[in-house]
């Protein structure tokens, strides 16, 4: 669960700089965020029941 919110975090910062970098809309920024959205989703699902 930690790796997982580490990866997170890494992968929000890289999202972070390419949008700085190329704008909201660029190719690069999306995919990055479709990443992003996978690794949440995984978190999600790692969470027990009582706390979503």
């Amino acid at each position: 669960m930690e790796e997982l919110l580490r990866q997170i975090e890494v992968e929000r910062r890289k999202m972070h700089n390419l949008a700085s970098q190329y704008g909201l809309v660029a190719p690069e920024v999306l995919e990055r965020s479709q990443l992003l959205d996978g690794l949440l989703n995984a978190y999600l699902d790692a969470l027990p029941t009582k706390e979503k």
